[in-house]
């Protein structure tokens, strides 16, 4: 007696067998009777909707997956017939619209409804992927699963909410801030495996990957032979604040004690990219002094390092022209400079009305005048943040353009990642500390006065929670405090050491605790920028810088031969 027939065994049987009659559903379900499973209670796990235009398919398999459920023991109920999908459209057959041009046609989708109760979570997915795998022809399927838990799962899932937090919040606080090199790791294993290898050989051959995790490097980990040469530079718009000063100051003066006796350091005010913005020319002068008397201020020794400003050597600039020549424009149209300094999109295009209105061509080309200060004094490392790393890859890709166009002269850098927290604002922990904020409280000048500085930190942004604690995504007013604190503690305790330290303390005591250790740490860089922008002293400054352009205008005419005779100049 045969119930249903596969498509096949229906191939193996002979004519008499064939034309035997399928018999009706209700005689079926008696012999399934036996194989049926009571559900006790009746608590929804699954419904299986099945469609096909074709109800001998939709027959076929709804008794398919009713037998497989019954075989997994599964409280399985149906197929019950829903209401049918009528579609009816009108198509023309020819150009001349009237009655009998038109032509019509009628769709009728089938449905059956498959109910599981009570079935156990993880059988009724076995049970769809089987039904997935053997799917019938002309059958489509679409299933709502459910799952039950006991009375009071809401406790619990406080508690694993809560356990999530904790393993969540540390990671999440330095989101962005700083790089993760475990990625990097990992991506380049995936890119040398050789699996991926044989995978790019086809349509993707032609794509060259280069990334190269040896070319990033922390400043802790920083090893210069005695040939490096480390260049970095700064803008001269205005006094450098808190922010400038751990991110890049401090920096060049561990480098300049640290680095092998006879590695090279160059220092640049660079004054041409500060004119990418309208700047005043008398502010500019002063800008410009003052930036240099900060750079000594801060601990910069003209003996172990060369300190100069970018326009006193043309060798940049003639440079950059050159590079300008064998550079893209779709690859400066994706740098985030230029949008980010006249507020657009990341998708913003240099075509665009509201683009072509504001954007001028030295903002435009400001990475390729960037390129040619590291690349024509022979840089093998640069130290930045990780906002310029895009700038960094760039220069790279300048030095390959034109060694693979001309000849291997220009140098590729390794980039050298600060290890220096971000310093926020303090009226905007969520922002970075920055000369443009319109708030002059927001931001802690290198040459504030003892009295400018505890106004500013007793106005700094916190919150009402008492006590100390370092959370920087529900307290970032205190934790960007902690971070100051942290970068001037002489035991380099962490922010979490810190705030356990001082946990009792009030807002105000705590205040008060990380103005003073500002003004104890910045009051010797602030006697010695005194002492060098009296008028006296100008003659000296002077000197310094035309010296120190003196060296540099040296060390890049060496680049500059090779690259002028490599190109016919």
């Amino acid at each position: 007696m045969v119930l249903t027939v596969s498509p096949r065994l229906l191939e193996t049987l002979d004519e008499e067998e064939r034309s035997q009659p399928r018999f009706p559903r209700s005689v079926q379900a008696i012999y399934l009777r036996p194989l049926k499973r009571q559900a006790y209670y009746g608590l929804p796990c699954c419904d299986l909707q099945l469609r096909s235009y074709s109800i001998r398919n939709l027959e076929f398999f709804a008794d398919f997956a009713l037998r497989a459920a019954y075989y997994l023991k599964l409280p399985a109920a149906g197929p019950v017939p829903l209401p049918r999908i009528t579609e009816t459209w009108t198509v023309p057959r020819s150009s001349f619209i009237h009655k009998k041009s038109k032509e019509n046609f009628r769709r009728i989708t089938l449905r059956r409804l498959l109910q599981i109760q009570d079935g156990h979570p993880e059988t009724v997915e076995i049970w769809l992927a089987f039904l997935r795998k053997h799917a019938y022809y002309g059958i489509g399927m679409k299933a709502n699963v459910w799952e039950h838990e006991k009375l009071g799962v809401g406790k619990s899932m406080d508690v694993n909410l809560e356990n999530l937090k904790q393993v969540i919040e540390p990671k999440w606080a330095h989101f962005g801030r700083k790089k993760n090199l475990d990625t990097s790791e990992k991506v380049m294993e995936m890119l040398e495996s050789t699996r991926f290898r044989k995978t790019t050989d086809g349509p993707l051959s032609g794509i060259r990957f280069h990334f190269h995790l040896e070319n990033y490097c922390l400043h802790s980990t920083l090893s210069t032979g005695p040939d490096s040469v480390i260049f970095s530079g700064i803008q001269p718009t205005g006094l450098p604040h808190l922010g400038n000063y751990f991110g890049a100051l401090q920096q060049w003066v561990k480098l300049q004690d640290s680095v092998a006796p006879k590695s090279k350091l160059y220092f640049s005010i660079v004054d041409l990219h500060a004119i990418t913005s309208r700047q005043d020319p008398q502010a500019l002068r002063r800008w410009k002094v003052e930036a240099l008397a900060t750079l000594l201020a801060a601990g910069l020794d003209p003996k172990k390092c060369t300190i100069f400003f970018q326009s006193d050597v043309p060798a940049h600039s003639e440079l950059m022209w050159i590079l300008s020549c064998n550079t893209s424009m779709g690859y400066l149209s994706r740098m985030t400079q230029w949008k980010s300094k006249l507020a657009l999109p990341d998708g913003a295009s240099p075509i665009d009305g509201n683009s072509r209105s504001k954007l001028k061509l030295g903002l435009f080309s400001y990475p390729v005048l960037q390129a040619a200060d590291i690349l024509v004094h022979g840089a093998t490392h640069v130290p930045v943040g990780e906002d310029q790393v895009q700038h960094l890859e760039f220069t790279r890709e300048c030095a390959r353009n034109f060694n693979s166009a001309y000849s291997p002269i220009l140098q590729e850098p390794q980039v050298v990642l600060s290890q220096a927290r971000r310093v926020m604002s303090l009226k905007s922990p969520l922002q970075k500390m920055s000369k443009s904020h319109e708030d002059p409280l927001s931001r802690i000048i290198l040459t504030d006065s003892p009295d400018e500085i505890r106004k500013k930190v007793k106005h700094a942004l916190t919150d009402s929670i008492s006590g100390i604690s370092y959370n920087s995504v529900q307290r970032p007013g205190v934790a960007n405090l902690l971070e100051i604190l942290s970068c001037f503690d002489k035991e380099e305790q962490s922010c979490e050491s810190l705030a356990k330290e001082h946990q009792r303390l009030t807002l105000r005591g705590f205040k008060d605790l990380v103005s003073d250790s500002i003004i104890d740490n910045l009051s010797l860089i602030r006697i010695k920028y005194q002492r060098l922008t009296k008028s006296d002293q100008m003659g000296t400054l002077k000197s310094i810088s035309q010296a120190g352009a003196h060296e540099a205008r040296l060390n890049a005419e060496k680049t500059m031969l090779r690259v002028r005779e490599a190109i016919g100049l």
